[in-house]
């Protein structure tokens, strides 16, 4: 007898827009849900049917009656709060999301809101604001960092951020003073950290750019309400947008040529060669060996190239410095050649690469100088390994190196010109070989005639009219809040049909044509959607759909902008967490407590301070770095550093909290594994009256010496049952980050059972 299918369950909803919000933009909201959970929704009118295993239809059912609840009480949903919605209700079904989504934690100082995201993260604000120490023991979270290679653009040109901490340890930061392009103009970045080996996320878009970073690492996206936010990598997904910035114009100021030759043995009496700056002729020879030249034989300098003006260009170089150029090899008449041990030496100092072609890229040199160099530069690349196409006039440029690709891509987007990038195959010698190419397309080729342009002129000459833009600049998510705009105003019959495929989502404007249409809803000026389409057009991001997310491991770094704690790398917009932090920042603004005091214990791995290397304050300040981070995330740089001096937030090391008594504050002991036994039991007796203490550590990452018993564990056993302590205790349902992580954590947990 054939078994028969589960009855579909079913979900009535009585207001339409709530159910729209509900399904989200594009149906996202329902797509996810069906992805995750494997079940199938039907979406009819204003009713939802499930298709799958009635248990599995239940737990959905449940998620959506419940954030529909949310929407009802004014909570807007966006598809993050459905993963954690349906997080929270697979680890408790009787859980109630009203009460853990409405819950905040308000931070006046920053104007901002931190919500818990999970059962234990409710429990754990419920029991610090009722209990007087409280232990949160679980899953920590990592640092937020991207890998070294990022670009970052900064006042010295574009710079690898690993460059920036050369000679810092993991888990040490450097103090800098340096400015950088961030979201909000220039700043100025105060610290970098080196967070050494971690494992990684690369989001992949549909241009081609690239960024690697840590899953905690936040980055500027583009809500499906239109809402520019901060999201964590690990957050993102397929189909989400990114903000990436160009048109900063921000370039380096250095041309000094710091070389120094160094003979080859007694018998070397060669004439010095004396260049002291870094000018265009040199710079466009850069970029002209870069595409066709080599210096993969010592002591030779190789061009390869059929035209003459190439040709010329190369002569003219070898006569400014007193050298003679040869033909290469018999049977090879486009291969010329400088033998000096002098200019190979002189190019390796300028950065560049004696590699082989897949391993080329832009010299440091010319990252770090002004927007001249750096254009004659891409002009001579352009000249040589660039094409146009005759048809359109669309420039491109091709190379085996993925690395010069990329760079050339990050360069680009500080002229204002976007480009996407593609991979080829390309068949030479009986073998195939996989090749990467930037295409210039649209406005954005005019943008790049006008601002870089060929040298050659046969190539330049190849330029065309204007055309009409391509389909690359468009802006997502803006269908409702042109609509909300449009309704809150009157149109005439030919603006509204101007305007209606923009309403309905069925095309996206480009920043022209976005301006045009708040030129046409212009009286609705004082309204909020207006209000928002306003901004996000004065932003003027490119909003990057990513198409790829792939794990990783790589050395990260993170810098520390004290303004608006972003940073732009490799055109990305960056961001520079925590409950226990939350709650006492959110207390000491409401003069609940008069001061915080925020500690760890600063001997790990065995090492004592009194060996470490520098004073007081570069010994502990590698060991504090993360309350640091977590405290400037609460509170804006300057006031923390007032605040810090006043000494109404102290952030010390564990010993120093010896032989005080703590009174009427608020304190965090983080990494409180690593305490021993005396450490937690002298600290639990520091508290004075009116203070309270949040304990948090993770008992399987334990750094003590072999032999050493854990505080927080014994304390644990313990402590349990005495009243005005209350323990709460995370899993991997508690941890917000990749799904892979929570994984994870529970094969540990039961290889240790």
């Amino acid at each position: 007898m054939a078994e028969t299918a589960p009855a579909p369950a079913e979900l009535r909803f009585a207001d339409a827009r709530l159910f729209r919000e509900l399904l989200g933009q594009h149906d996202e909201h329902v797509k996810g849900l069906e992805r995750q959970v494997g079940v199938r929704i039907d979406v009819a009118d204003s009713t939802l049917t499930l298709h799958g295993d009635p248990l599995e239809t239940e737990l959905v059912s449940r998620v959506l009656l419940q954030l529909y609840g949310l929407l009802e009480s004014g909570y807007p949903i966006y598809p993050s709060d459905v993963d954690y919605a349906l997080r929270i209700l697979s680890s408790d079904r009787n859980a109630k999301l009203r009460d853990i989504f409405l819950d905040t934690v308000f931070i006046s100082a920053h104007k901002r809101v931190i919500t818990p995201k999970s059962v234990a993260q409710k429990e754990y604000i419920d029991a610090i604001r009722n209990f007087d120490i409280v232990f949160g023991i679980g899953p920590a979270g990592t640092g937020k960092c991207v890998a070294g290679s990022s670009l970052v653009l900064t006042t010295r040109g574009l710079v690898p951020i690993d460059s920036l901490a050369v000679g810092s340890a993991p888990g040490e930061y450097e103090p800098i003073d340096l400015g950088i392009a961030s979201h909000s103009g220039v700043e100025r970045a105060s610290h970098v950290y080196n967070g050494g080996r971690s494992r990684t996320l690369r989001l992949k878009t549909r241009l081609g750019l690239e960024i690697e970073a840590t899953p905690e690492h936040p980055l500027l996206c583009l809500r499906a309400d239109g809402v520019p936010a901060w999201q964590r990598a690990d957050e993102l997904q397929p189909g989400n947008f990114v903000a990436v910035q160009r048109g900063q114009a921000m370039f380096g100021g250095d041309t000094k040529i710091r070389f120094e030759y160094r003979p080859n043995g007694r018998r070397d009496h060669a004439k010095a060669i004396l260049v002291e700056r870094l000018d265009e002729e040199l710079a466009y020879l850069l970029g002209v060996l870069t595409g066709d030249g080599c210096l993969t034989f010592r002591n030779r300098v190789i061009l390869s190239s059929a035209d003459p003006e190439i040709v010329a260009c190369f002569r003219a170089l070898a006569d400014r410095l007193g050298l003679r150029v040869f033909r290469n090899a018999p049977g090879r008449p486009y291969d010329y050649a400088i033998a000096s041990a002098q200019l190979y030496q002189l190019l390796l100092s300028l950065g560049m690469s004696p590699g082989k072609s897949a391993e080329k890229h832009i010299p440091e040199s010319v990252l770090r100088a002004p927007r001249e160099i750096v254009r004659a530069f891409l002009r001579g690349l352009f000249d040589t390994d660039g094409t146009v196409e005759r048809r359109g006039g669309y420039p491109s440029v091709l190379s085996a190196s993925k690395r010069l690709i990329d760079e050339v891509q990050i360069v680009l987007l500080n002229f204002g010109v976007l480009s996407a990038k593609r991979t080829r195959e390309v068949r030479y010698g009986g073998r195939t070989k996989r090749y990467y190419e930037l295409e210039i397309r649209g406005a954005e080729a005019e943008r790049f005639y006008d601002e870089i342009g060929f040298g050659l002129a046969r190539k330049q000459g190849l330029r065309k009219p204007k055309r009409r833009n391509t389909n690359l600049d468009l802006i997502p998510h803006v269908a409702a809040l042109i609509d909300a705009a449009a309704k809150a105003t009157v149109l005439s019959r030919a603006s509204h049909k101007r305007i209606y495929d923009y309403r309905v989502d069925r095309r996206r404007p480009s920043y022209a044509k976005l301006g045009e249409i708040l030129g046409l809803l212009a009286t609705a000026a004082v309204g909020d959607s207006y209000k928002r389409l306003r901004k996000l057009h004065d932003l003027g991001l490119f909003w990057a759909e990513i198409t790829d997310i792939e794990e990783g491991e790589a050395d990260v770094y993170d810098l520390t902008v004290p303004g608006s704690h972003s940073f732009c790398a490799n055109g990305f917009v960056n961001h520079n967490t925590y409950l226990a932090m939350a709650m006492a920042v959110a207390e000491l603004m409401k003069n609940s407590f008069s001061r915080i005091i925020l500690t760890r214990p600063a001997v790990e791995a065995g090492e004592k301070l009194g060996f470490l290397p520098g004073d007081l304050a570069e010994k502990v300040n590698p060991y504090l770095r993360p309350l640091y981070d977590a405290l400037h995330d609460m509170v804006d740089f300057d006031r923390a550093r007032r605040m810090v001096e006043r000494g109404t937030i102290e952030v010390a090391p564990l010993g120093f909290m010896r032989g005080r008594t703590l009174n009427d504050s608020f304190v965090i002991l983080d990494e409180a594994q690593n305490t021993t036994t005396e450490q937690m039991k002298m600290f639990l007796t520091r508290l004075g009256y009116g203070s309270k203490a949040v304990v948090t550590g993770d008992v399987t990452q334990i750094d003590l010496p072999a032999g050493k018993a854990s505080g927080l564990k014994e304390a644990a056993a313990i402590l349990r049952g005495i009243p005005g302590i209350r323990f709460i205790t995370f899993t991997e349902r508690d941890v917000v980050r990749h799904p892979l992580v929570q994984e994870i954590i529970t094969a540990y947990d039961r290889a240790e059972r």
